[in-house]
């Protein structure tokens, strides 16, 4: 017995658990209680206006009756003034069901149609409400078969001041039958209704629902293959299409970051594929010439140099992933940006002059930054290392550092770097900063930094963001590049 009601139970409490049957049982159950309140307040409204209209119906009739009330002997009379038959006919009409009560309580005038109706009156109730100052305006009174009828009650003054109750009424069978008719045909309507209402909330919920439906099987036909494909959108510029445009978007970065990681893969491969294939075939070679003992002294020291860039470029390689991982932040501390780059110049001056470069730094007081001086130093050397790297013998390279006096940065410390090397195409300037990339695909590899590898210019930047600063680059081919850094001071960060 308890198993049944817990199945009873459950299957009440049930609930859809796809999205259309919710939308369709939410709409069913709120269709159906708007529809139950506004059945019960058509019921009282219409309650309501009979009730009034045969209220006003009966004040009506009540001070018609009264002009022709007349009392003979102290008993009130029905006398039409005239001797017209139809105002007497209305008159008889009118007082069908009615009746006249004295203080006591006793009908000194009934109509007959109340006994035979079976309306039953105690002297008692009718004595007192006689005696009300004023008696209510409305009664009501039961009978048999269902029988009711609606009284006005009006107070009638006799001779000697007596006091009488007239009561005018009508009845309410015909009335109770309206309602109970209507209230049947409501209840039989309600259910036909509902059903109705599901069937119409289900269409309307997969008409709603469609453009979500094909959204769902566009974006299950969507793969890694065929990342450039999107959801439809309608047009109409609502949830759904601003739902569809979010998940195309989302789609859009998925294809990009795809593209960036299967070019990413193809530029790493290229990378090593071509210093370990000049491992291979060196000491391949060696071994099967036989080489002597010096010949393998230099193969080796070829394969060892080819290791170190391969470390190199790993190194920054991870570096890059933990960057984009937001595994790696700096640990800002205050220094002097002037003494930094001073001692970089200091070192890299050697390497300048052994390619011919002249390499100068121009310093002046100190700019204090807070920043990550193992990242800086990096920064800086692959500026410089880059400058050198590209710039022919006899050419210079400037370093300064200054406060940005350009308006808007007045709170930024600037540090330049000048070259007269060979510049940068106008086309290859918005790439420069990508991932191995290289403007001149013919370059040789530098003496150090990244060595062609194409990640010194992508880790100047994340350095310089990573401290809230940016990069900058301006050049023109045959007349050198400058690369320019801004940095928040100490007291700016």
């Amino acid at each position: 017995m308890k198993v049944r009601h817990l199945r009873l139970l459950s299957r009440l409490l049930w609930r859809p658990t796809s999205t259309r049957g919710q939308l369709t049982f939410q709409y069913t159950v709120v269709f159906s209680l708007l529809l139950v309140l506004a059945a019960g307040l058509l019921y009282f409204t219409l309650n309501w206006i009979l009730f009034w209209n045969i209220d006003n119906e009966l004040q009506d009739e009540a001070a018609l009756v009264k002009q022709y009330i007349h009392f003979e002997q102290g008993k009130p009379v029905l006398v039409a003034h005239t001797a017209d038959v139809d105002e007497s006919y209305d008159l008889n009409t009118i007082f069908n069901v009615s009746q006249i009560l004295n203080t006591e309580g006793v009908p000194v005038k009934s109509s007959p149609e109340l006994t035979a109706f079976g309306f039953s009156f105690e002297p008692k109730q009718l004595k007192g409400l006689v005696a009300m100052q004023p008696p209510p305006t409305f009664t009501t009174v039961g009978g048999r078969r269902d029988e009711e009828v609606r009284f006005v009650n009006t107070i009638l003054l006799g001779p000697n001041g007596h006091r009488y109750l007239m009561q005018i009424g009508t009845r309410l069978k015909p009335i109770n039958d309206a309602q109970d008719t209507f209230l049947w045909v409501m209840l039989m309507l309600l259910p036909v209704t509902v059903v109705l209402s599901a069937v119409g909330g289900s269409v309307m919920a997969k008409r709603t629902l469609k453009p979500v439906t094909d959204m769902t099987h566009a974006a299950q036909s969507i793969t890694a293959s065929n990342l450039s494909q999107r959801l439809p959108t309608r047009g109409r510029r609502d949830e759904l299409d601003e739902l569809a445009e979010t998940f195309n978007a989302m789609i859009a970065r998925l294809q990009l970051s795809f593209d960036k990681m299967s070019e990413f893969a193809a530029n790493v491969s290229h990378e090593l594929r071509t210093p370990l294939q000049a491992m291979q075939g060196e000491t391949e070679l060696a071994l099967i010439a036989r080489a002597p003992l010096g010949e393998c002294r230099r193969v080796l020291e070829s394969n060892l140099e080819e290791i170190d860039r391969l470390n190199r470029m790993i190194r920054n390689l991870l570096m890059l992933a933990q960057a984009d991982a937001g595994e790696m932040r700096p640990r800002l501390e205050p220094m002097d940006l002037n003494e930094l780059v001073r001692d970089l110049v200091e070192q890299m001056r050697v390497v300048a002059q052994a390619r011919g470069v002249e390499l100068r730094a121009s310093t002046a007081n100190p700019i204090p930054v807070k920043a990550d001086s193992l990242r800086l130093r990096q920064m800086v050397l692959n500026l410089i290392d880059n400058a050198v790297k590209y710039t022919p013998a006899g050419g210079r390279i400037e370093v300064r550092v200054d406060r940005a006096a350009t308006a808007g940065r007045s709170g930024e410390a600037r540090l330049l770097v000048r070259d007269s090397g060979i510049g940068i195409a106008p086309a290859d300037l918005p790439f420069i900063f990508d991932r191995f990339y290289r403007a001149d695909k013919s370059r040789t590899r530098g003496t150090s930094g990244e060595d062609g590898c194409g990640l010194g210019l992508p880790i100047v930047k994340w350095v310089a963001e990573t401290h809230g600063g940016s990069v900058e680059v301006a050049s023109n081919p045959g007349q050198g590049s400058s690369f320019i850094v801004h940095l928040p001071l100490a007291g700016a960060a």
